[in-house]
């Protein structure tokens, strides 16, 4: 069975989420005064939703900008600000994660200023994958005891894998950390490669959301250390094949 190692993975999408806890977002001021400065990146035609009915969840994007290539993307809603690259096709090179965090700090930033949005909650998420011939079989090898070799997980065609901790990120946050290992397909490929899929979610806690408030310095120290934490997150899931494994994940 074919071993696979963090090198091997390949950047899906990422997600940054700024979550204004009880911000009662103004569409006109944020196309008025927010929408002017991520223009040249949101190049795609601006939706902005009619009135959403009465009782309907502060969830629901009011505001979606996206750029003309459909790689970024950027929602906007009472409760939220969601801001995601996604690789769109094959041909698209992955962007760096140092990349996309830094340039959605920037843009969350001055989102939160002009619109004085207090934010109570942070969150960094990724999704990578790498081709496997036999993603079920080879992840149910890689984490279960031989013992459950032979039955039942002799032959999964899929297999998932949930594990979820909190641990303190650079010695500051208390966060939600989430992996998800699973089997999957290209969805974007015509011949629907079998691949292996690595989704991570870091978050900040629901329930200090009212209590905190992240302001600049915080957000950009927030996400100034996902990105070396996503990344050793992952390698421990999926170490170098002379690697050995750590403790923490």
């Amino acid at each position: 069975m074919r071993e696979l190692s963090s090198t091997e993975f390949v950047l899906a999408s990422c997600q940054a989420t700024a979550f204004t806890t009880d911000a009662d977002l103004s569409v006109s001021k944020a196309m008025k005064d927010f929408y002017p400065l991520v223009a040249s990146l949101f190049d795609g035609e601006p939706i902005v939703l009619p009135a959403i009915p009465e009782g309907a969840p502060i969830e629901i994007p009011r505001v979606i900008l996206d750029s003309s290539t459909h790689e970024w993307r950027c929602e906007l809603s009472p409760a939220r600000a969601n801001l995601y690259w996604r690789k769109t096709d094959s041909t698209v090179k992955p962007i760096e994660l140092t990349e996309f965090f830094e340039k959605s700090v920037e843009i969350l930033i001055q989102y939160t200023e002009r619109l004085a949005s207090r934010v109570g909650r942070l969150a960094a998420l990724v999704t990578r994958f790498a081709e496997h011939e036999t993603p079920g079989v080879f992840l149910a090898r890689h984490f279960c005891k031989e013992r459950w070799d032979e039955a039942p997980l002799n032959r999964p065609e899929n297999f998932e894998l949930h594990a979820h901790k909190t641990f303190c990120l650079a010695d500051e946050f208390t966060v939600n950390s989430w992996a998800r290992s699973k089997s999957g397909r290209l969805s974007k490929e015509t011949d629907r490669r079998p691949v292996v899929l690595f989704e991570q979610d870091l978050n900040t806690l629901a329930e200090d959301a009212n209590s905190r408030s992240f302001g600049e310095a915080d957000t950009r120290r927030f996400f100034g250390n996902v990105t070396t934490e996503l990344d050793t997150i992952l390698h421990l899931y999926f170490p170098d094949v002379s690697g050995t494994r750590s403790s923490r994940a």
